[in-house]
């Protein structure tokens, strides 16, 4: 079967869903996935950036999927956050790379990115060691912060 890249349209949504709880079912990244709140995250990204929107696929199924969004920045547009996932059995196959060049080539005709920064999960060789061999590198001086809204009202409440 021969992978091809093309836009990422409304009706992928559902098989796509699929697919992202399957990607990120592993315990260990203590995310607990269902197909509405995957399709509702996937449908949230479509509509912000459906320019740079992608799915692989082959003449029966698709295979993964790549999302980025684009911000305005001090020193040029970034490319933030994002979503790059690819069915088990199509890993290794290069299928994510593939991807990776589409959106990143789309992006840089349009928009002239100048930096793409995500997020990935620390502490287990995949996908960190993938991310830094294309270049990627961890911002020492920058740490991830989340809280629960409820609690930081709470909190400002008091």
């Amino acid at each position: 079967d021969l992978t091809t890249i093309r836009p990422m349209t409304a009706d992928d949504l559902p098989a796509l869903a699929a697919m992202y709880v399957r990607s990120f079912a592993d315990p260990a990244l203590c995310e607990h996935w269902t197909e509405p709140a995957a399709q509702a995250l996937l449908a949230n990204w479509y509509a912000r950036q459906p320019d740079l929107a992608f799915v692989a696929a082959d003449d029966s199924k698709l295979l993964g999927a790549f999302v980025v969004g684009v911000r305005p920045w001090w020193d040029g547009n970034h490319l933030v956050d994002g979503e790059l996932f690819v069915d088990d059995d199509s890993q290794g196959k290069g299928v994510a790379s593939d991807l990776i060049r589409e959106v990143l080539l789309q992006a840089k005709a349009k928009y002239a990115p100048v930096v793409w920064e995500s997020y990935t999960f620390k502490g287990q060789d995949f996908p960190l060691n993938w991310y830094k061999r294309m270049g990627f590198r961890e911002i020492d001086e920058w740490v991830m912060i989340r809280a629960d809204v409820a609690d930081v009202l709470n909190k400002l409440d008091t």
